[in-house]
């Protein structure tokens, strides 16, 4: 999601955010402007085509089989969000551990950005899903307009501490690096003629870039999730056209690029009106009094894709969970992130068909 315009930060958030936009070796806003033409052009020419995806790429498609479905909507870097909506969802013990059963968890995208523990999460839910997968059940993370806009380089919503929390990654890693080829020299992620804050930045850099060992993490997230409920997930949503041109292709592109074997993601995550940038089906606190015209527009797409309802994040909601168009379309970011508003936890629970707020 991408909120209301946050607090002004201070001078070194600023300088920080700043030198990382501009000196990211990511593509940046030109390259955005490239994706138009040829490529265009060639979904033009086949729109209807779907690749299928690798084995160890992300999955499109879930069959529950009778589980519960939970979705948790976005974290922006928020541990302590996180936890209490596990909580709620009850898939964790106090200690932290799965104890969710055969559950199914979907969190909806942008884990980045807004707050200082982006890696904490990422570990914390990759640790967590195989715990769901020993149970019989399942977490699956998905990518949202922030996991994108990362990747390309752009970190101008990344705080202080999240460039922080970067340094140190990099530097425990090389500690574990230098320890197992027998180096005793202590390691360190800062450059001798650079200070920490620009160790942070380059650290980013380095783990966000196409082909990064943070990209390859996110490479493995579904960007449009389909269960066999009826329910599809995607950050901001869904048209016709995405139908058309094929959930497991959007997945499958957006994972080759993140993983450093394209120059370039699918333009239906770059466009506004993409499924990571759409503020369409985002309600009143996306600015829409008349959604009739987004209504027709997600009927289409859902009796595109065999569907009944499709849960979104990306645009948070002031009251709480919403849902729009005679209960199609299901709005859980409700802002948890003390980065946003630091509003109270909710998620939603699915079970055969009938969907629950928990609060």
């Amino acid at each position: 999601m991408s909120a209301p315009s946050p607090a002004p930060l201070p001078n070194f958030a600023r300088a920080a955010s700043r030198r990382a936009f501009l000196t990211a070796s990511a593509l940046g806003i030109s390259a955005i402007t490239r994706v138009g033409g040829a490529h265009a052009r060639a979904v033009a020419a086949n729109p209807r085509t779907a690749t299928k995806p690798e084995l160890d790429g992300p999955r499109t498609r879930v069959a529950l089989n009778g589980r519960r479905l939970i979705a948790i909507g976005d974290l922006h870097g928020d541990f302590l969000a996180m936890v209490k909506s596990l909580e709620l969802a009850q898939v964790i013990d106090g200690n932290g551990k799965w104890n969710g059963g055969d559950a199914v968890v979907v969190q909806v995208g942008d884990v980045l950005d807004r707050g200082d523990s982006e890696i904490a999460i990422l570990r914390k839910l990759r640790s967590l899903a195989k715990q769901a997968k020993e149970a019989g059940g399942d977490l699956i993370t998905m990518n949202g307009n922030h996991e994108i806009m990362n990747v390309m380089g752009d970190f101008r919503y990344a705080t202080p501490g999240a460039f922080e929390e970067c340094r140190r990654y990099a530097e425990k890693k090389r500690a574990k690096e230098n320890a197992k080829e027998g180096k005793g020299e202590e390691a360190s992620a800062t450059r001798g003629d650079e200070d920490e804050a620009t160790a942070g930045i380059r650290a980013r850099q380095q783990l966000f870039k196409p082909g990064g060992e943070i990209a390859k993490w996110l490479a493995k997230q579904p960007t449009v999730l389909v269960v066999d409920d009826g329910t599809v997930f995607a950050h901001a949503g869904i048209d016709l056209s995405h139908v058309e041109y094929g959930f497991e292709r959007i997945n499958k592109e957006v994972a080759m690029w993140m993983e450093g074997k394209t120059k370039m993601p699918p333009k239906q995550v770059l466009e506004s009106d993409g499924v990571v940038w759409t503020r369409d089906y985002g309600g009143k606190d996306a600015g829409i009094q008349y959604e009739a015209q987004s209504c027709r527009r997600l009927a289409s797409a859902l009796e595109g894709a065999d569907a009944k309802r499709l849960v979104i994040g990306h645009t948070p909601q002031t009251t709480g969970v919403t849902s729009g168009c005679k209960g199609t379309v299901w709005r859980v970011d409700v802002g948890a992130s003390r980065g946003i508003y630091g509003n109270s936890a909710q998620v939603i629970e699915i079970i055969g068909g009938k969907v629950r707020v928990l609060a």
